[in-house]
């Protein structure tokens, strides 16, 4: 009895030694390793079959039904496998972009409560580095330590600008604002923060007094002509240097950037 069920197993064992029983693909899709194993297999028995262009051989291979699923299984095994890695690629990247967030947010926040406290000058030193801020890179959101720093910087550059330009118009009245001008830009450099404001200021001043003077036309006409009248009067006794001086004065200044309003064009004659 013995004997007869050694002879079973060695039968058997060779039966699947000579490949009649096989495997199909859904067995290969649960055992990946096996599906690999008969593909590398079929795979070199192909090799050697067109290095002796043996075409039976090829033909056998090529329609070999268990090769096709080990093939398709090992296939699609890795597939399975790269999707896993790119998913997890992904929950990677998405846990450092929320890291990087959470740091720039930090860093954004923090900047912004130091600048709220900084002086203009102090701030403003900033606009070369920060002017053209845009908040992306070539790779996308920039979520680095500068941008974080610009962000901050961009969004209180408006308040910190107005709240400098209302500050020198309210400490520097009338011709006051106009000796300020002349004397921080007397010997600046280009760009210079301080210069550049007071020029901004005198201009809003500027546009204030034109537009107080269009809506008060007698104002305008009485300090013109009184203008003119003085004008006039040093060009006639030839003290045309005088003359110029106070045509570039303060109110007469004013007075003639208004009076441009009712196409009146200098000094010439009086405002009717």
């Amino acid at each position: 009895m013995k004997l007869k069920k050694t002879v079973l197993f060695l039968a058997t064992a060779t039966l699947l030694n000579a490949g009649w029983f096989s495997h199909d693909k859904e067995y290969y899709l649960s055992h990946p390793d096996d599906a690999k194993a008969k593909f590398e297999s079929c795979k070199q028995e192909f090799i050697e079959a067109l290095k002796e262009k043996d075409e039976d051989k090829i033909k056998d291979i090529q329609a070999d039904s268990e090769c096709r699923d080990a093939e398709s299984a090992y296939n699609q095994h890795k597939q399975e496998l790269y999707r896993a890695k790119r998913e997890l690629e992904k929950q990677q990247r998405a846990k450092e972009m929320a890291k990087k967030k959470k740091a720039f947010e930090k860093e954004y926040q923090a900047k912004l409560e130091l600048f709220k406290q900084s002086d203009f000058k102090s701030f403003m030193a900033l606009k070369k580095e920060c002017q053209y801020f845009s908040g992306t890179n070539f790779f996308g959101e920039d979520y680095s330590p500068k941008s974080a720093k610009c962000k901050a910087w961009k969004e209180l550059q408006k308040d910190k600008e107005q709240k400098e330009l209302t500050t020198l118009l309210s400490q520097y009245p009338d011709e006051k604002l106009l000796d300020y001008k002349n004397q921080v830009c007397k010997n600046a450099l280009y760009g210079d923060i301080t210069c550049d404001f007071a020029r901004k200021a005198y201009e809003e001043r500027k546009k204030q007094m034109v537009d107080y003077y269009v809506s008060h036309k007698d104002k305008l006409k009485q300090d013109f002509n009184k203008c003119y009248y003085k004008i006039d009067k040093l060009n006639k006794s030839s003290k045309y240097q005088e003359a110029q001086k106070a045509r570039d004065s303060y109110k007469c200044f004013m007075a003639a950037q208004a009076a441009l309003k009712f196409n009146i064009y200098g000094y010439f004659q009086p405002m009717k």
